[in-house]
């Protein structure tokens, strides 16, 4: 689940600053939501090269090693029956410093041309390191736009008006349940809706249609994984490891992760319980939950399957299997595995 950031990009102010003030010369496009990533970089398209002109003064580079040569002859190209240029480029790795000539690059970006504009696009989970000069360049030429999950509110309207498109009808709970089974990334609700709509026999989208066919997100197994386990559910336990392994999408070192991070979210969540602190502590602590209503509230009602001292011996085991990863090269699907085994084990 992507995380929730208080100073988020407000995606409907940036594109009205867009409108308004029009194209700048460069851009740093990135975050997890690449739906609205690509939304943005279509409305600065628009903007940029009107009707008939793309063929002339569209250029797209690909990463992630780039030619500064070749970045500076597309960029500064007049453009031709139009105002403007743009150029993309795509998941340069402005990180590997070793790969190009910072200084070309930097020398580049305080001399774009007026006429031009260029957008580095990068992929979700990709994030430029702040500490890097060259980084710390293109964010000083341009607008550097961080786009993540429009939060739970405007997500379950979108969701809303997807169904519409689709001449069905889903109400907010609903909606709510859908995102929290196949995640919050709009990109892949897409066909999912698609999907569900597809299905429903009825106008309105129930529960029964998400569960028929929509497909999980990682993370919701593997917080049935986590659930199972709580309750002694071990069977069950065992099918959603053996679902999680057979997920080519996902590899077995970030589910590790993930089955780390749950079991970090869970004692956070007891804590609180134990405590009396309620939601302001978790979403402090955990603040990709700060909005989001329906997997907040499963997770306090699961922390309670664990006591505080096993969900701390928990996050241990994760922590040990994570260094026998990484630091010892041990095969990632036998750990998981293992770390599933002892996290049935330890029942006390």
């Amino acid at each position: 689940m992507a995380r929730q950031d208080k100073n988020a990009l407000d995606y409907s102010a940036a594109i009205k600053t867009l409108q308004r003030e029009g194209p700048g010369r460069v851009y740093l496009l990135r975050g997890e939501e690449d739906y609205l990533r690509d939304s943005y970089l279509a409305e600065l398209k628009k903007l940029c090269l009107p009707e008939g002109t793309e063929a002339f003064n569209y250029h797209r580079l690909q990463g992630p090693g780039l030619d500064m040569g070749l970045l500076r002859q597309s960029v500064e190209a007049m453009p031709f029956m139009g105002e403007r240029t743009l150029t993309e480029v795509r998941d340069f790795d402005v990180n590997r410093t070793g790969a190009y000539d910072p200084e070309a690059l930097k020398a580049f970006l305080e001399d774009v041309p007026e006429w031009a504009t260029v957008a580095f696009v990068f992929s979700p989970g990709y994030a430029p390191d702040n500490r890097l000069a060259p980084v710390k360049a293109m964010k000083k030429a341009g607008r550097d736009l961080a786009f993540t999950s429009p939060g739970e509110g405007a997500l379950i309207r979108w969701v809303a008006r997807r169904a519409e498109d689709l001449g069905k009808t889903i109400d907010p709970p609903t909606a709510s349940y859908l995102i929290w089974v196949c995640g919050d990334r709009m990109n892949a609700l897409i066909p999912e809706i698609l999907k569900i709509a597809g299905y429903a026999s009825q106008k309105n989208i129930t529960r029964a249609d998400i569960d028929a066919v929509a497909k999980k997100a990682p993370e919701t197994t593997i917080f049935d994984l986590t659930d199972a386990l709580g309750a002694g559910e071990y069977d069950k336990a065992a099918r959603l490891l053996a679902d999680l392994l057979s997920d080519k999408d996902e590899p077995p070192q970030r589910q590790i992760a993930m089955i780390s991070e749950q079991f970090r979210r869970l004692y956070v969540a007891r804590i609180a319980a134990d405590s009396g602190q309620g939601e302001a502590y978790i979403t402090a602590c955990v603040p990709e939950l700060s909005g989001r209503s329906y997997p907040l509230r499963l997770l306090q009602k699961a922390c309670k399957r664990f006591s505080a001292e096993r969900l701390a011996r928990a996050v241990s085991f994760c922590a040990q299997c994570d260094y026998a990863m990484k630091d010892t090269g041990g095969e990632p699907e036998a750990l998981m595995k293992e770390l599933i085994l002892r996290l049935a084990m330890d029942r006390t």
